[in-house]
């Protein structure tokens, strides 16, 4: 059997919500626009953006692939040229070619976004990232910090820690947002065409906000220790097995 069969077909629902532009429209279409961070430019092109009418802090994201971000905190002080020569990079890379070969971003436009900085304009709000299986959520990452000391705190879905650990450092228990009910029940609707999702979101002073949809964390390459636990997701996303017990931190009394 084919590694291609194996795995699946990859559906238009998926390249679209993969899509960090087109996915916005489908976010409307199921939550709302309130929870879309505003919009400011979309190119396709370096030479249009039009970073001179920008006064407020603002971030510049690819759209067709990941780790491809500035924020600009300061726009009066901003290298314009600095930030084109980074996006003409961003534009000239077929992201599913020279990236890890994930299948959602095959065949994406390759178009750059610019969004409002969302919370204080210093520093990015906590991100919250529920990872969805068949509609449901298995594991709530909170990855503070992320472009400067950056930590990664995985939790199960009742707000307590996981016994586990990742690639990047955790923290104590993080407070758990005022928005926290509603931040699932956002979750679960735009996961549920999918057998698994993760879907990204802030909590700014109590509104919620969508981050992104991501098929595959990590290109499917992170490890997570105990090595049981990877174990434990597969079994919840193929056999719909929960998590052991054993792999959950409850708070005693």
């Amino acid at each position: 059997m084919s590694a291609k069969k194996n795995l699946g077909e990859q559906s238009e629902l998926v390249h679209r919500t993969a899509d960090k532009y087109a996915v916005r429209s489908h976010v409307a279409e199921r939550i709302g626009e309130q929870h879309l961070i505003p919009l400011l430019q979309v190119v396709d092109r370096a030479e249009d953006l039009d970073l001179e009418s920008l006064h407020e802090p603002y971030v510049v994201k690819g759209a067709h692939g990941c780790d491809m971000t500035i924020l600009v905190r300061e726009p009066a002080s901003a290298d314009h040229a600095a930030i084109r020569a980074s996006v003409a990079r961003w534009l000239d890379t077929d992201f599913y070619k020279h990236g890890w070969r994930e299948a959602p971003y095959r065949g994406l436009p390759r178009r750059v976004v610019v969004e409002r900085f969302i919370g204080d304009g210093t520093k990015p709000p906590a991100d919250y990232k529920f990872f969805m299986f068949h509609g449901e959520p298995g594991m709530v990452v909170v990855d503070q910090d992320r472009f400067t000391d950056h930590t990664s705190t995985m939790l199960h879905p009742d707000w307590c820690e996981y016994a586990i650990s990742g690639r990047f450092a955790q923290v104590a228990l993080p407070e758990k947002p005022a928005a926290y009910d509603e931040m699932i029940d956002i979750a679960r609707k735009l996961a549920a065409d999918f057998t698994f999702a993760r879907i990204d979101l802030y909590d700014v002073d109590g509104h919620v906000y969508f981050g992104e949809i991501t098929h595959n964390p990590g290109g499917g390459l992170v490890r997570l220790q105990p090595r049981e636990f990877d174990r434990a997701l597969g079994d919840l996303w193929r056999l719909g097995t929960p998590i052991p017990e054993r792999f959950v931190r409850r708070p005693v009394g």
